[in-house]
């Protein structure tokens, strides 16, 4: 797998997959955890706002100011990101425009990574029944604003958790934790926000100069008709296959995505690696008998994506 194809992983991997659930709200749960969840989703996407947040992973940090306005039924919001080169964000709904400076060589692998800041990330958690367990954790003040404090605790050491701090008013969410046992691995944090009908709709156009040019952002979720050549023998309680084609099988839990790549002896091999960016974690290994290349890409502890790529194994049928 070569560096770009890797990186481009981690770009694709960063969008999470869109999946429906049937099972019940956690018991662990408490009424009032609960409603502040489903009222920080219903603000995302119903509130009109503009602010500037920043997104740590790893090495990484982003500024990124977002305008949501809610017109006609319509999501209509902008992302403009204020550091680094020059790129926005369109969104209407669910069609996601990426713009830059007209120029020849532009860089399409490459995403907005915000974290919990989703309305479907509500609904994934509380349709994940017995993996987490939600609770609240008293008030704090994130940019100005009085919060309340919202702990996401896995049931289990083999995935992460959450900790939200979320706007006393309108349920919006101000700060995010990404938390390995303890240790804090991503924080999404906004440093100031606007909140109500005052933003305009003129505040959602763009602020490139000249001309621009644009590529749509979208994951490729269509499954073909082949079946999986590879199999995988473990997965942490919860996780199931939600695409499955050829050597590339994806799985979640509702709200982590884990993946698993082969390719054969041919390709140029990677080092067998395990390295963390942020909460993403990417593990390589060889498959001794016939020498092709394991990669898991995840948003799990590196232990638990070790252990699913020694599972990896021919898929017999």
């Amino acid at each position: 797998m070569s560096p770009r194809l890797l990186k481009t992983l981690f770009a694709r991997l960063l969008v999470l997959l869109g999946i429906s659930s049937a099972c019940s709200v956690p018991a662990q749960a408490s009424d009032e955890a609960i409603a502040w969840l489903q009222k920080m989703g219903d603000a995302l996407r119903q509130e009109n706002y503009d602010g500037i947040f920043s997104y740590m992973r790893g090495s990484t940090y982003e500024t990124i100011r977002i305008v949501h306005r809610m017109e006609d039924g319509v999501e209509k919001e902008r992302l403009f990101n204020l550091n680094g080169k020059v790129r926005e964000l369109y969104r209407e709904d669910n069609e996601i425009i990426c713009l830059h400076p007209e120029a020849d060589d532009i860089d399409t692998d490459h995403t907005v990574q915000i974290g919990p800041f989703s309305p479907a990330f509500t609904e994934r958690v509380l349709a994940t029944q017995n993996l987490y367990r939600l609770s609240m954790r008293g008030t704090d003040r994130i940019a100005g604003r009085e919060a309340v404090k919202l702990s996401i605790s896995p049931s289990f050491n083999d995935r992460y958790g959450y900790r939200l701090w979320l706007d006393a008013e309108t349920g919006l969410m101000l700060q995010s934790h990404l938390v390995e046992r303890g240790r804090v691995r991503e924080i999404f944090q906004f440093s100031s926000l606007k909140v109500g009908s005052e933003i305009d709709a003129t505040a959602l156009a763009s602020a490139i100069d000249g001309d621009t040019a644009s590529h749509r952002l979208a994951l490729d979720t269509a499954a073909g008709p082949e079946k999986p050549v590879w199999r995988v023998r473990w997965l942490p309680d919860g996780f199931r296959p939600v695409r499955q084609q050829g050597n590339r099988l994806h799985f979640s839990d509702g709200v982590a995505t884990l993946s698993v790549f082969v390719e054969g002896a041919e390709t140029p091999a990677l080092p067998e690696m395990a390295t963390t960016v942020g909460g993403t974690v990417v593990i390589t290994r060889r498959f001794k008998p016939s020498g092709s290349q394991i990669t898991v890409v995840g948003e799990v502890p590196v232990q638990t994506a070790r252990k699913v790529a020694e599972s990896v194994e021919p898929a017999i049928y």
